[in-house]
């Protein structure tokens, strides 16, 4: 009885996943809170460059890890993508990548297989799906280059999450606040409306309040770069960051345009250094005016997006 009750739930979830992509031949599954598949940033990326490889005899299935592993095997699909956002080490039925199921592989580590390719997340945020080199080095170079006009303005430190990762957050939170207080919008640690009230839930416009963010990632692994330096880079803040060994894309991010949290020991030098900038407009002004990027930031962009399109369009 258990397995038939699990087979249906099986089957059900299966089918709400096609239907959300019905009349498309790329589907989506185990994607997390989607209402539309336009919100899913391979979805438009495969419509985009490959409009006339896609037809409802050459459907291309693309999976994640929220939700169970066996829709893979259940998915007819002639070309099947794996992709990871998150540590797969706290998805256990993920482990192996789904290296032996699927045609393609994408995520953050540094893999050597043949059918597998590094490809963070923090791209699906920030870099328009369409193929436009110009495009997408537009969008790096603002992001670099970060108009500061209105740091006077702009509140001591925000943090914005639901949950502690390993420790580091409300560490580096509680030190902070010894400094002034440090705004809480998301539901971890919360102790301000206005992330709600007055921002409707944009996390950017809330973020673009402060001169600085703490955005330590959930857990600390080798290559393992999230949205969150990213955003706090974005809104104009100075990040307050830990993760990927605090050497987070060496070949896209300024180290010295971060702040980094290195464990209980670093959090004296960092409250120090964090009192010093916010009480020193000229220092403050100094660290936020450096580029953010690196000048290997646009092309390391461009030749991870051009890679993904040579191998879909070689499986296609």
């Amino acid at each position: 009885m258990r397995k038939i009750k699990e087979t249906i739930h099986l089957l059900r979830g299966y089918s709400k996943d096609k239907e959300l992509c019905k009349g498309s031949p790329v589907k989506l599954f185990n994607f997390c809170n989607i209402k539309k598949p336009e919100d899913v940033w391979f979805y438009n990326f495969i419509h985009s460059e490959f409009p006339d490889k896609l037809s409802s005899k050459k459907e291309i299935a693309v999976f994640s890890v929220y939700g169970t592993r066996s829709k893979i095997k259940l998915n007819r699909s002639p070309v099947k993508l794996f992709f990871t956002s998150e540590n797969i080490d706290n998805y256990s039925e993920y482990s192996d990548h789904c290296l032996a199921e699927v045609d393609l592989v994408l995520g953050f580590e540094h893999l050597q297989e043949q059918n597998y390719l590094r490809f963070p997340l923090w791209i699906l945020y920030f870099i328009p799906s369409a193929l436009n080199p110009q495009m997408i080095r537009k969008a790096v170079y603002n992001m670099s280059h970060f108009n500061h006009d209105d740091i006077s303005s702009r509140k001591f430190c925000c943090m914005v999450c639901s949950h502690d990762g390993d420790g580091a957050r409300p560490a580096i939170y509680h030190s902070l606040s010894e400094i002034e207080k440090v705004d809480s919008g998301g539901s971890y640690l919360n102790n301000t409306n206005d992330l709600k009230e007055l921002c409707a839930d944009d996390k950017r416009l809330f973020l673009t309040r402060y001169k600085f963010n703490i955005c330590p990632e959930n857990s600390d692994g080798d290559g393992y770069v999230t949205e969150k330096l990213f955003e706090a880079i974005n809104s104009g803040c100075i990040p307050i960051y830990m993760g990927s060994n605090n050497n987070p894309e060496p070949n896209v991010i300024n180290k010295d345009a971060v702040l980094f949290y290195s464990g209980p020991e670093s959090l004296e030098s960092l409250k120090k250094q964090v009192a010093e900038l916010h009480s020193n407009e000229k220092l403050y002004r100094e660290f936020i005016s450096q580029e953010r990027f690196l000048p290997t930031a646009a092309e390391f962009v461009l030749d991870t997006i051009s890679e993904l399109k040579k191998r879909i369009d070689l499986l296609l």
